[in-house]
């Protein structure tokens, strides 16, 4: 049902977070490959009525994402269906999709999407992966171990679009660069570092990216970009806006998250990334919010969003992927966008396709 280009319905991103939706998504974005947030776009899963939310109305949405007129025809035959979304900055990489599920319980349905990463046991890239109990331990992280490639990167590590890394990062790996084991050390332990920042501050908390004779990249603007043309759109409900833009205050009482480290292969690049997985409840219409709030190189974020939707006897899936990589900037970044969005939807729909088949029958789903 969904992954990015990490983990689990992550997906596509590994990355719906805890979603997996993110994982093909970001390594795309990445590369155009992995799943990659961010920056853009955001699902229009609900028609907000000023000052007041209306329930979740299927063609509503596809309708305000721009799909198809044929979308539900072909959704219902087993197609997954994907349309460009509208990018706000040359860093956007964005794509919608959807597709049914044979499942009747939503809920359920985004349960266990999130809890059991459906999307990122589907990702045949993901090498390794682990969870954050609350702030996070050291021992969260033993399960972590370098590649070689990854563990040469992190020790020559400088200002620059190679690696996603601040200047106090690059300092204390370059204090450890001497020693293999050290260098292990020193990134578990700033992956702990930004994972406790995030959670305490959102994004507020997400340290920049240093890079060389420019000013920093920094993840947490991007991310706010995207939030605010959502904002701008009045297409999602206020409540959901204010979660997105605020986290980690207005959480609402149904509200479920998963932490996790993820180390999966995009286009023959060892990465890491941080993610995020929510989940809250829209007028009885799940919804999961995929975040990769840090990205060791490929590209800079993602955010992706899933709306679980009634559809006669299943459930109608809409996913959007936004994400940030400055592997689409510059001059021909239309034709870029183009092709790294072709790439990223073929290696989500794979994902999404296993997933769902994963699924089994509508008996597992309670």
């Amino acid at each position: 049902m969904a992954a990015a280009t990490r983990p689990h319905f992550r997906a596509a991103h590994k990355q719906i977070g805890g979603l997996a939706f993110t994982s093909p998504a970001m390594r795309l974005a990445g590369t155009h490959a992995k799943t990659a947030s961010v920056a853009i776009a955001v699902l229009a899963l609900v028609i907000v009525a000023p000052g007041a939310v209306r329930a979740i109305d299927p063609q509503t949405a596809l309708d305000a994402l721009g799909f198809p007129g044929d979308t539900r025809t072909r959704t219902d035959a087993g197609a997954f269906v994907e349309v460009a979304l509208p990018t706000r900055s040359d860093r956007d990489l964005n794509v919608g999709i959807a597709f049914l599920v044979a499942e009747r319980s939503r809920v359920a349905l985004a349960r266990i999407v999130r809890e059991e990463k459906r999307v990122l046991h589907a990702d045949p890239d993901v090498i390794a992966y682990g969870d954050f109990v609350g702030e996070g331990t050291a021992a969260d992280l033993q399960r972590l171990t370098l590649t070689s490639p990854q563990r040469r990167a992190f020790a020559a590590a400088a200002p620059g679009d190679s690696i996603n890394l601040s200047l106090d990062e690059i300092a204390a790996l370059r204090a450890a660069a001497g020693d293999l084991h050290a260098v292990d050390e020193a990134v578990r332990a700033l992956l702990l570092v930004r994972h406790r920042a995030y959670r305490a501050k959102g994004l507020a908390g997400i340290a920049p990216y240093a890079r060389a004779r420019r000013s920093a990249m920094r993840p947490s603007e991007e991310l706010a970009a995207v939030n605010r043309g959502a904002r701008a759109s009045r297409i999602l409900p206020t409540q959901l806006y204010d979660l997105l833009e605020r986290y980690p205050d207005d959480r609402p009482p149904d509200f479920a998250e998963s932490f996790y480290w993820v180390l999966f292969r995009a286009h023959g690049a060892d990465t890491l990334a941080l993610e995020h997985v929510f989940q809250v409840t829209i007028d009885e219409t799940p919804v999961l919010v995929q975040r990769q709030y840090y990205v060791s190189a490929g590209y800079n974020c993602v955010q992706a969003i899933v709306a679980f939707l009634p559809a006669g006897d299943g459930t109608l899936v809409l996913y959007t992927n936004s994400t940030s990589t400055d592997q689409v900037a510059g001059p021909g970044g239309g034709a870029k966008r183009a092709i790294g969005r072709t790439v990223m939807t073929r290696q989500l729909e794979k994902l999404f396709a296993a997933t769902r088949a994963g699924l089994g029958s509508a008996s597992e789903v309670r």
